[in-house]
């Protein structure tokens, strides 16, 4: 039975695999390569030479999104072989996915087809353009609106990780120089992604219509653990809500403070980073409440 204080939490990029839980884990190495080995024969040849301790793919965006989503699934899979099952499934930004195939919603196979069209899509409409994602550590949201209309830039606020922990998205010059006036005015933190994607900015709107036309070959099941929206914070129940969900992920701002704090007061006391970095489970210091925030080198199957 579903442990209704217990959440799988999905993260969207690795930066590194260097923490990856193959020795920690029961059955996680074999599940990770049986994952490859699948997308590799059937859906995108090309992951087959991934390697933990080198760190390949990490300048390949795409292969990178799916390496991480490959290693969550298999996380998640190994984690519930060994008998702890979520009441709750999330995912940060792109992590969407990999907390729709692990409450099965979607396939893995699926989950590799909508990761593709989002990316191709999007690339599409940016082109060549450079565009970039920074985080900034420190500053109030009203005190970053008035910086962001200040430097007079078009930068928009895609998603708010705290009180005082931001994401912002855009072009790429004003991303690197807004996080140095951050920094100016007070901010405690701040770091350029590595990413060149604004993933959750509004003109990617016209991507998103793009993407959803492949919904019709996608089977979405209704959900087994309880999804959140990262939007909203509503609960997710049924595969119209997933498609909308899913169709403005890619476009509309994200607040995963609040989806936080929806599980948190749903009865959430621990949750579980299912991935191969502990960068989700860091920023929940930043977030009040009785819970504990595991990442993967600190489990046990």
């Amino acid at each position: 039975m579903p442990d209704p204080t217990l959440a799988f939490i999905f993260p969207a990029f690795a930066n590194d695999y260097l923490n990856h839980p193959g020795n920690l884990l029961p059955g996680f190495t074999d599940q990770f390569n049986s994952f490859i080995a699948l997308t590799e024969n059937r859906l995108h040849p090309g992951l087959a030479d991934f390697d933990f301790e080198t760190c390949n793919y990490l300048e390949d965006e795409l292969k990178r999104q799916l390496v991480t989503y490959l290693y969550s699934c298999a996380a998640s899979a190994a984690l519930r072989k060994s008998g702890m099952i979520p009441g709750f499934s999330a995912g940060y930004s792109m992590g969407l996915y990999a907390a729709l195939f692990d409450a099965g919603v979607i396939s893995l196979e699926d989950g590799i087809i909508l990761i593709r069209e989002a990316y191709t899509a999007i690339r599409e409409l940016v082109k060549e353009n450079r565009y970039g994602m920074g985080t900034l550590i420190g500053l109030s949201r009203q005190d970053l609106i008035e910086l962001l209309q200040e430097a007079g830039d078009t930068l928009e606020i895609t998603n708010q990780n705290a009180p005082f922990s931001f994401v912002i998205s855009g072009d790429y010059s004003s991303v690197v120089r807004i996080l140095e006036l951050a920094r100016e005015e007070g901010a405690l933190h701040v770091r350029q992604l590595p990413v060149n994607t604004p993933y959750h900015c509004g003109f990617l709107e016209s991507a998103a219509k793009q993407f959803k036309t492949c919904f019709p070959e996608i089977e979405f099941r209704p959900p087994l653990t309880r999804l959140h929206s990262l939007i909203d914070a509503r609960e997710l129940k049924d595969s119209l809500q997933i498609r909308e969900e899913l169709t403005n992920n890619l476009f509309q701002p994200l607040n995963w403070f609040e989806t936080m704090t929806a599980l948190v007061d749903s009865g959430v006391s621990t949750l579980i980073e299912c991935g191969p970095s502990r960068g989700l489970a860091k920023n929940a210091k930043f977030i009040e409440g009785k819970f504990r925030f595991l990442s993967m080198d600190a489990v046990q199957g």
